[in-house]
């Protein structure tokens, strides 16, 4: 196998979305203590030691990732919405991997890693510690893979989206196999010609500045979950996260994230009033073709056109799927994009016998508790929900009885 490329020390390597929300936090909640923890949900995917140690190594040297003047300047002119106070606050935030990440392998291989502190000091963590946990895992243990052909996969992949049409980020950060497979696949995509579709963008700050590309990114689940959590409310936790990333961005970023209690929760929430504030809609689990019917059918009976919002895809992707989607919203007068993950930026055969795929890693880190209180997700896919198994409970008896739960 080659040698991996090393990630850049830069706190640019980082999906957008984390910065928006580690502004958001230190605005409404700089206070408050959080828990996350780190989820496996492949048991198969043990680690060595030689893994175990790359992470660590990797872990240790986040205290020296800063953002330097460069950074800061680029953030300034390339996303406004991102505040002065806010710009002055990252400027001199420190990584504190010794106090604030725990982690440990048990006998078996298994990896368990937790990360507590306050709110703005750790949100930063969780992408950065993903990728490590990837490429550490590639590059040790599941080493039966090159990177033969993913140049030209990529761009064929690329190629296929904007022929049929279809807008689409790249959303890898979180499920590359390591930084040179991310970074070969932003350079692909930053050359694709023009078409009736386009790539327009990445949720990686630091490519999109080596490329010239737009960052991109929505919120992620931990807004709404912590909300929900802290404000002591499934039934109203969209509607008091909505408003108050609304009350920090002001319009802008303003895609509606629909599954953390489930699309039925989350559309009696979002009101005429509310979804007039948002431009559209994100898409993460469940059926696709399902929820373009629910959106429709919910702006339709609020008075809204569907036609003039949007919804963003970014659940299990590959072009054959974005494709047959996009097809679907056309039939319902609905615009549509994509963020695609995993398949750019982790899809790779066997070395030893390339008709058989090579098993991405299925990892994620989740919020697991606010202060004393416990956070959950409810997803529209059953085994996708996380937390505290009976704060899940609880979380879905008031929601069932509320008749706000398929």
């Amino acid at each position: 196998m080659e040698l991996a490329e090393p990630a850049p020390q830069s706190i640019l390597d980082q999906d957008l979305y984390k910065f928006c929300m580690q502004q958001a936090v230190l605005e409404h909640y700089p206070d408050v203590v959080v828990e996350y923890g780190f989820i496996n949900r492949d048991p198969s995917m043990r680690f060595n030691q030689a893994a175990f140690t790359q992470l660590q190594k990797d872990i240790a040297h986040m205290e020296h990732t800063t953002a330097t003047n460069k950074d800061i300047e680029y953030l300034k002119h390339t996303c406004p919405y991102l505040s002065a106070e806010y710009l002055q606050f990252l400027a001199s935030y420190r990584f504190n991997p010794t106090v604030d990440i725990a982690c440990s392998l048990d006998e078996m291989g298994a990896l368990e890693l937790k990360i507590m502190g306050k709110w703005t000091q750790v949100i930063l963590y969780e992408i950065p510690l993903l990728s490590m946990i990837s490429s550490a895992y590639f590059s040790h243990v599941d080493t039966d893979w090159n990177y033969t052909g993913q140049l030209e996969k990529i761009t064929a992949k690329g190629l296929q989206l904007v022929d049929a049409s279809c807008e689409f980020a790249e959303f890898g950060t979180r499920r590359r196999r390591d930084f040179k497979t991310q970074n070969m696949v932003v350079c692909a995509l930053s050359q694709l010609h023009c078409g009736p579709g386009q790539c327009i963008g990445t949720s990686n700050v630091y490519l999109a500045r080596k490329y010239n590309m737009k960052p991109v990114g929505t919120v992620g689940h931990e807004w709404t979950m912590a909300i929900a959590a802290l404000e002591g409310t499934y039934e109203n936790g969209n509607s008091l996260a909505l408003r108050k990333w609304h009350a920090t961005f002001k319009g802008s970023l303003g895609i509606a994230l629909t599954d953390t209690f489930g699309t039925t929760a989350f559309f009696a929430n979002f009101d005429r009033q509310l979804a007039s504030l948002y431009a559209g809609v994100r898409h993460d689990s469940g059926d696709p073709f399902q929820f373009i019917e629910r959106v429709h059918a919910h702006y339709t009976k609020i008075g809204i056109s569907p036609a003039t919002k949007t919804i963003v895809f970014s659940d299990g992707l590959d072009p054959e799927k974005a494709i047959r989607v996009r097809k679907y919203c056309a039939k319902y007068a609905v615009n549509c994009s994509f963020g695609i993950g995993t398949n750019f930026t982790n899809d790779f055969l066997c070395a030893s016998d390339p008709t058989k795929q090579s098993k991405a890693a299925n990892i994620v880190i989740k919020l697991l508790k606010c202060g004393d209180k416990y956070c959950v997700k409810l997803s529209d896919v059953t085994s996708k929900h996380t937390g505290d198994a009976c704060e899940v409970e609880r979380a879905q008896t008031s929601l069932t009885r509320l008749g706000l739960l398929d």
